[in-house]
Formats: structure tokens, sequence, C-alpha cells
């Protein structure tokens, strides 16, 4: 009996997989569309660990469980106006951020360069952890070269999909204007930090 103790203990030891409710709950979420999702079983959904799930599923199930995550955030923002407080101490939160641009991507994340990431700072007067804690900026740092000489290449992207971050619809009037087109956006609700 101690031994069986002690070897499931072991960090090698396999997990035990999830029962055959969680497994179809955890299917219905992945195919539903976010607006059809039963609201009341969100919770349950986000509680579910990945490494329990059968080896097919967990990337589905990581980019439906960001996607709940970035609209969480976005719902948030949206609540609580343009107008952002200055605290820098501000959490970034774990569950809506991912190092995986091609999960980003599947979310509905667009990137962004790094000169556009910059000029949304200027723009809002946000700092760059302002931007991760209360939108939906992500980073991701890539290794980039050759084998003996590495480097890292840093990405940027906000989501855009169902909805849009307010930093993103800021971007696409950005890219609008340097193409030369007009845009009454500038000025009108766009978000600020105040200092």
């Amino acid at each position: 009996m101690l031994f069986l103790l002690w070897a499931a203990l072991l960090p090698g030891a396999a997990a035990a997989p999830a029962d055959t409710d969680t497994v179809k709950m955890v299917e219905f979420f992945i195919k539903a569309p976010v607006e059809s999702l039963p609201a009341d079983h969100i919770d349950e959904f986000l509680a579910v660990d990945s490494d329990f799930l059968p080896q097919k599923m967990r990337v589905k199930f990581k980019a439906k469980k960001l996607e709940l995550y970035t609209l969480k955030q976005l719902a948030h923002r949206k609540k609580y106006g343009t107008i952002i407080s200055a605290e820098e101490t501000c959490e970034v939160p774990h569950e809506a951020k991912s190092g995986e641009i091609d999960l980003l991507k599947m979310v509905g994340y667009q990137e962004i360069t790094e000169d556009e990431e910059q000029w949304v700072q200027q723009k809002t007067k946000c700092s760059e952890r302002k931007m991760l804690c209360e939108f939906t900026l992500q980073i991701v740092d890539e290794n980039v070269g050759t084998k003996n000489r590495k480097k890292v290449r840093r990405r940027y992207f906000l989501y855009c999909k169902n909805a849009c971050d307010p930093l993103y619809v800021l971007v696409g009037a950005h890219r609008a204007q340097a193409d030369g087109k007009q845009t009454d956006f500038y000025g009108v609700g766009s978000p600020v930090c105040t200092n």
C-alpha cells in the first residue's frame, strides 16, 4: 500500500485521466461558439487541468481557455471605462497570457510591430506593464538565429476577433492614417493612463 502511494507521488507518475463527463464538457466548450456557452458552467470549464485531458484535446482546450480569459479582460476594461489609474503594481493576469504564437493566432490575436506598441504607449501614456495588466497585450520572446548566434526577437500581439481591444483599434486607426486614409477615431474615447 505504501509503495503504491509512493509511486503515485513521484514526479514522473502519470496523472489520472479526466472522467468522461469532464471530457464531454470540454469537447462541447471547444466546439461551441463563445456566445452560446452556458454561463453557469464556465468556471467549471476554466478549473479543468489540461494535464488530465486526452493529448489531442489539450491545444484546443488551452485556446478556448485563453479566449475566455481574454474576453473577460475586455469586459472588465469596458466596464471601468477609458481612464486607467497610474497604479504600477498591477498584477499581470497569468491565465490570460500565453507564450505560444500559434495559440495566440488561433484565438484571435493580431500581431503589431514594436514601433506600433511604442506609439500606443505614447498615445495612451500607459506603460507596457499597464497594457499587459489592463488590456490584452501579449509579448512573446522568440529565439531566432543560428545555434551558435542566438538572438531574441520580441513579438507583440493584441486581441481582435469577436471584439477588439481598444489598443488594437488605436493601432488600426494609426495604420489607416499612415496609409493616407482619414480617420475620426483619434481623441474619441481612446484609453488614457493617468500619472
